[in-house]
């Protein structure tokens, strides 16, 4: 199935950006990997349709099945690391810290799947990386005993990181639909496998249940198999670059749903994010103009 990139990008970029907000609300009343087990059920229903309809576009094989593999096992493994992370340190800390997946990202893209990374690009993204870190500059600390949650919040990106080379490695041989509901049913499989999470889980309230189907449908459903099919036409730094406007997106929301108050240095660092994004796209831009 080939859907046109103008409606990929903005639908990824509008997904991860509107996925924040119901998922900080659903972790301000329950533990982080019951959330994570609870919206991992809710998108692997949301993608049974689409999995179902593109199911024939799947070639088994040693590569593929180990890719879903793979792909499962990551996100659980980063998603445990950012609970260990967020035990001990402040979550803006997490935040900047986690934002360096994409370095990581383009470096092994770069490495492994030779994926062309120009200088513009590489500007583009320092330049990102300083608008991210004076967004959330006025919450941002780092005390003498933080070595081990920064370590486990690398270990996050470095995680979240594969997997989007994994998922570039095999996008030619299963279609993103069939992917994501592959992934989830192993993630949720194993994760259903902890006695907490379920009785966490059969405890939820329906308002909690409710903020869990909003996170899955716009994260793990709309985001993540909106930006797996974008791998499809772009390389992987492109693709997060872009993906670097959802928390300029989810500031935005905020203040239109709560009425907080955007900073000066979040809107510093939104500008800044803005800034780097369009650098880097504008000889594709002034070409399409052209």
């Amino acid at each position: 199935m080939r859907i046109p990139l103008y409606l990929l990008i903005p639908l990824f970029i509008i997904g991860g950006g509107l996925y924040a907000i119901p998922y900080q609300i659903s972790l301000s009343s329950m533990n982080l990997m019951s959330a994570v087990c609870g919206v991992f059920l809710f998108a692997m229903v949301f993608s049974l349709p689409g999995a179902w309809i593109q199911r024939g576009h799947f070639i088994p094989g040693r590569k593929s099945i180990a890719g879903v593999i793979a792909v499962a096992l990551f996100g659980i493994a980063a998603n445990y690391a950012l609970s260990r992370s967020l035990e001990t340190s402040s979550a803006t800390l997490f935040i900047v810290i986690a934002r360096t997946e994409i370095v990581m990202a383009m470096i092994l893209g770069w490495l492994f799947l030779k994926e062309k990374v120009t200088v513009r690009l590489w500007i583009g993204v320092v330049v990102v990386m300083i608008g991210v870190i004076l967004m959330k500059s006025e919450g941002l600390s780092i005390p003498l005993d933080a070595l081990i949650p920064v370590v486990w919040a690398f270990a996050c990106a470095f995680f979240f990181a594969l997997i989007q080379i994994v998922s570039k490695a095999v996008i030619h041989l299963i279609d993103p639909q069939v992917l994501n509901v592959s992934r989830l049913v192993i993630a949720s499989t194993l994760l259903l496998g902890s006695e907490e999470i379920r009785n966490e889980l059969s405890g939820l309230s329906y308002s909690q249940w409710s903020m869990l189907a909003l996170a899955a449908f716009f994260g793990p459903f709309l985001g993540r198999v909106t930006y797996t099919y974008s791998l499809k036409y772009m390389t992987i730094s492109k693709a997060m670059l872009l993906g670097m406007l959802s928390p300029v997106l989810t500031i935005v929301v905020e203040y239109y749903l709560y009425g907080t108050l955007i900073s000066p240095s979040e809107m510093g660092g939104s500008l800044l994010i803005i800034l780097g994004i369009v650098w880097s796209f504008l000889p594709t831009l002034l070409n399409k103009s052209s």
